[in-house]
């Protein structure tokens, strides 16, 4: 017999169980042990974007021997995070707090989450049904032999595919990430029955995109596939023969920083075009915060490779989200089927949230994850409550 006086995880006690729509019905009810002398019992909720107070008075009733208290809270209209406990009165006259950490007063309960979300946007059926596999696509498989002169780097090539990778400092204290091995996307579709029989239904994919550097997140061209890669013309042949395989392809968004020697930046002066550490002239200056031009400029974790950007900044988000050949929309249309969103806490909800609708909008059967190394549900970055798990941004 249970000797818990609740349980969020318990049916008995609550249910639906976890996270529910906007407006939903949540049943609650509280068991006391037999013979406590409660005479009332009430449902205290917090929803803390609102900031309103609700309570619940729970109705009792004889149950096993014993005198439960149930009742019905309704979730509020719009998305929120709601934090509840019970206040009992006792037959002596007193009163008490009851919470994940058991009878309290009521400066020290520690509350229970219910997280409310809005549930237009489904999350779509193929995504958790069978194995997610990520692949580092320098080295999962090369299918041919490429050359990388004339590619921005610099960089090498690994001759041998079971030779050491070059992971030591250079003479400047510096680990460049610019030694290759070749892997590519061909190598990838020759391996896809391989990865059909290891029961793989979602294909996520590091950085594919134009990069000085083997990991790829220093992306200099979101345009382009890395020559060392291949070609769209091999990720469109990936896609569709993944497809045929029950296998959907999801690709890493790095959207927070670029590379510094990237077109966007154009720090070297490696591309054509006038990059923003080349003047206010440049198309992109507005996309960084520079303090002062051109050396001192915002950079993901203080890394110089990696100029931040201005994610709010109108060009950045036309480029990126809402124009008509936009990033996100070119590749949806090339064959992917989602996006894995780099470093999520350094984005702006209303970003992420402008990624969800123009992917709702291109493809709504597409699945957009986000990096979140904490409960997504209650994680707060720079001073704020996040919002990615409820309904409008990642599915995940």
């Amino acid at each position: 017999m249970s000797t818990k006086w609740f349980d969020p995880r318990d049916l008995l006690f609550k249910s639906p169980f976890g996270a529910v729509p906007c407006g939903a019905d949540v049943s609650f009810c509280f068991r006391p042990e037999r013979g406590a002398a409660v005479t009332r019992c009430e449902l205290l909720a917090h929803g803390e974007f609102a900031d309103q107070w609700t309570t619940v008075e729970l109705t009792p009733a004889q149950e096993d021997g014993r005198v439960v208290y149930r009742g019905i809270f309704t979730a509020p209209d719009d998305v929120e995070l709601v934090w509840y406990h019970f206040r009992l009165s006792w037959a002596d006259g007193g009163t008490s707090c009851y919470g994940k950490n058991g009878h309290c007063a009521w400066d020290a309960v520690e509350p229970w989450q219910l997280t409310v979300y809005d549930d237009t946007h489904k999350t779509p059926a193929w995504f958790g049904r069978g194995v997610t596999y990520q692949i580092f696509p320098d080295r999962f498989r090369r299918a041919k032999s490429r050359d990388v002169a004339g590619l921005v780097g610099p960089r090498t090539l690994h001759k041998k595919w079971d030779e050491l990778p070059e992971y030591r400092p250079n003479a400047e204290g510096e680990i460049t990430c610019s030694d290759f091995f070749g892997g590519d996307l061909q190598g990838i579709t020759e391996k896809l029955d391989y990865l059909a029989s290891l029961g793989v239904t979602t294909l996520y994919l590091c950085p594919i995109f134009e990069a000085s550097t083997n990991h790829r997140y220093d992306t200099a061209c979101y345009e382009r596939i890395d020559p060392l890669l291949g070609n769209e013309a091999d990720f469109r042949t990936l896609c569709a023969e993944a497809k045929k395989r029950g296998i959907y392809v999801m690709l890493d968004g790095v959207f927070n920083h670029t590379g510094r020697k990237s077109v966007y930046f154009n720090a070297d002066g490696f591309y054509d075009d006038l990059g923003a550490a080349q003047g206010e002239q440049s198309p992109y200056y507005r996309w960084y915060n520079f303090h002062p031009f051109p050396d001192e400029y915002d950079a993901w974790w203080g890394i110089k490779n990696l100029p931040a950007v201005n994610e709010l900044e109108k060009s950045y988000v036309d480029y990126i989200i809402e124009g008509d050949h936009s990033i996100i929309k070119h590749w949806l249309r090339a064959g992917a089927s989602g996006w894995r969103l780099d470093v999520a806490d350094e984005l702006p909800d209303e970003f992420i949230a402008k990624i969800r609708a123009a992917m709702n909008e291109e493809n709504p059967n597409t699945y957009l994850l986000g990096e979140v190394w904490e409960d997504g549900t209650t994680k707060i970055a720079y001073s704020q409550r996040r919002k990615y798990l409820l309904g409008r941004e990642t599915n995940g």
